[in-house]
């Protein structure tokens, strides 16, 4: 679409649609809620002309790649960005927020008057490309980072065309009222809360309908001001994902493939096998389901997936469609029972793919191999805390054990893990941290983890039941004041909180685990040197006998033999075992024989041992060389 500022023409719906995701998500991927809106209406609504606008590439492009992953990489200072933008009278209070994130070392710009007036050029640029007066409806996905920017688009665009009208919906406004974000910018005209398939494709009706009355019902989970008499409160989303269609991308790759050649890289393709979590385990007290800290599924009711034959054949048209290698799977975390199906039908269309997924821990080590051979060379595991009373008050459901167990698999296979250790939780005490601080002397072999400090996310079970986590007031985070005026800073609510309670407390408690984990990046960078890539503890297969090499960042390597009992007891252990068990499975060996030699290799640092269960932590050499 192409035309510049036309005045804004009063004739009637032509079915024109414009989607827009604004700056800053990741780069270099197209956006997922555009390619799957797009796909849907299409085959929804034939006839329509959608053109989906990933701007957020164009404005990466002209700032360069690099300074635009610099200022995405945190919230706060990508948000200040566009809110200088939206109120240049209250600039200086964006701007001091934006300072406040720059951190020795760190690479962002630092001249933030220079980058906000580049960022206005590029919009004005794009806002001078699009004909505006020929389009039907314009909408925008909005996600983390994409608040003040979406905002200020659309302020811009209603001041070139007010009659257009302009919808809203994503994961940063699905815990949100209505009525206070439309009375606060009441420039948008309809908020979609939940799934944006169904109420987005309604809407369209809505709005194309030649014989509309003035104040007609709006489509289950849309909102207006200006139609609240017939909107109808609630979600609105497909009760199963089976009939989705392939997300079309193809706007995204134009865009792309217009930029200099030096300027256009290898994307990686986001896909989703389902929608939700299917981890909903009530806590203890069966007060709230699922992670205590997780916010991710306001969006959503319930948990769906799609057949695996569905997803196979996502993989298959989208790689063949862009001639790219890379994928990442937006899911929560991958839907256990259908992964084998899925990354067999994957590895069986024979392409040398890079992919990344999200897992719990509690990844059986032979599925984990399976998706390693059909590429998955990355993952992220919710993996939280090394602490398992910490991980019981998270509602993990899972053991410190347990997460070690996951990370020496993806050592053994040559996975990166790129998974959290979450500090400063609400109400962790002394022994949880001991317990981590145990739990790292373990895990000094393995990549290590990232540590993030923890952050009230808006509706999860911690902000819902804020006492039980010693919380004692909740309220919008006192950044949305230097993001906002006072009036809309008081009333919208955004995805991150603020909170009183023993948030300085907790900074204190965890500053030795914070000084432990830089040190374990440093021995671990060392032991990675001295391997040449490979497992600093590593276990060898013998048959009769084990060797296991055990690299340490300050002293020689320590090689050990384990043979006979001692070998099969080493390697029955792969997995978390109690000794209940391994005393069943070692009849002619007593309890206390098999306690003495674990207890052995623990003091050795080759095992891990946790309530009576233990954990083998050399990883075999033979699982990467054998995939």
């Amino acid at each position: 679409m192409t035309g510049g500022n036309k005045a804004c023409a009063s004739a009637g719906f032509r079915g024109r649609v414009l989607l827009v995701s604004a700056p800053w998500p990741l780069f270099n991927r197209p956006s997922l809620p555009l390619g799957a809106l797009k796909a849907y209406l299409a085959a929804t609504l034939p006839g329509l002309q959608i053109q989906a606008s990933h701007l957020f590439l164009q404005v990466a492009n002209e700032l360069g790649y690099e300074r635009y992953q610099d200022v995405s990489r945190r919230v706060w200072r990508a948000e200040a960005v566009f809110s200088a933008l939206q109120y240049p009278d209250r600039a200086h209070r964006a701007e001091s927020l934006y300072t406040s994130t720059l951190k020795r070392g760190h690479r962002a710009p630092r001249d933030f008057q220079q980058l906000v007036t580049q960022v206005k050029v590029i919009i004005d640029s794009w806002l001078s490309r699009v004909a505006w007066s020929e389009l039907d409806l314009a909408g925008f996905s909005i996600s983390f980072c994409q608040v003040t920017a979406s905002l200020y688009l659309i302020s811009r665009i209603k001041a070139i065309c007010p009659s257009l009208p302009v919808v809203v919906g994503g994961s940063s406004f699905s815990g949100e009222r209505s009525a206070d974000l439309l009375t606060l910018f009441p420039s948008i005209d309809y908020l979609v809360v939940g799934e944006g398939e169904r109420p987005l494709a309604g809407l369209l009706r809505h709005l194309l309908d030649p014989g509309r009355r003035p104040v007609a019902a709006l489509p289950q989970g849309v909102f207006s001001l200006k139609e609240r008499a017939g909107g109808k409160d609630g979600f609105s989303q497909l009760s199963r994902l089976d009939r989705l269609p392939v997300p079309d991308y193809d706007d995204y790759f134009s865009l792309l493939n217009g930029f200099a050649a030096r300027q256009r890289f290898f994307p990686t393709l986001p896909l989703e096998a389902s929608r939700g979590c299917w981890w909903h385990r009530p806590d203890v007290r069966s007060r709230f389901r699922g992670c205590a800290f997780c916010n991710l599924n306001l969006q959503w009711q319930g948990y769906r997936t799609k057949r695996p034959d569905q997803v196979v054949r996502e993989v298959d048209v989208l790689v063949r469609r862009h001639q790219v290698l890379s994928l990442a799977f937006a899911d929560n975390a991958f839907p256990p029972q259908h992964a084998g199906a899925v990354f067999d039908g994957i590895r069986d269309l024979g392409r040398d793919l890079s992919i990344f997924t999200e897992l719990r821990a509690n990844t059986p080590p032979a599925l984990l191999h399976k998706m390693q051979q059909a590429g998955v060379d990355t993952v992220q595991v919710g993996i939280e805390a090394l602490s398992t009373s910490l991980l019981a008050k998270m509602n993990k459901g899972l053991r410190a054990i347990d997460n070690l167990c996951l990370m020496k698999q993806c050592e053994a296979l040559g996975i990166v893990n790129a998974s959290n250790l979450m500090l400063h939780f609400p109400g962790s005490d002394d022994t949880e941290v001991s317990q981590t601080l145990r739990a790292l002397e373990f895990a000094r072999w393995y990549r290590p983890l990232k540590p993030v400090g923890f952050w009230l996310g808006l509706e999860s079970p911690v902000y819902r039941f804020a006492r039980r986590f010693h919380i004692r007031a909740v309220f919008n985070h006192p950044h949305l004041k230097k993001l906002f005026p006072e009036s809309v800073a008081a009333r919208v609510r955004f995805m991150i909180q603020g909170y009183r309670g023993d948030k300085k407390r907790q900074q204190v408690r965890w500053r030795s685990v914070e000084a432990e984990m830089r040190r374990w990046n440093n021995d671990y960078a060392v032991m990675q040197q001295q391997t040449g890539g490979r497992p600093a503890l590593s276990l060898r297969e013998g048959r009769r006998f084990l060797l296991v090499d055990q690299h340490f960042p300050d002293r020689p390597t320590a090689r050990h033999r384990l043979t006979g009992i001692s070998a099969d007891l080493y390697r029955y252990c792969h997995i978390p075992r109690s000794l209940t068990q391994v005393a069943g499975t070692f009849p002619a060996h007593s309890r206390e024989q098999i306690r003495v030699f674990f207890e052995s290799m623990v003091a050795k640092r080759l095992m891990f041992a946790e309530n009576d269960c233990y954990l083998s932590l050399a990883a075999p050499a033979s699982w990467r060389t054998e995939s």
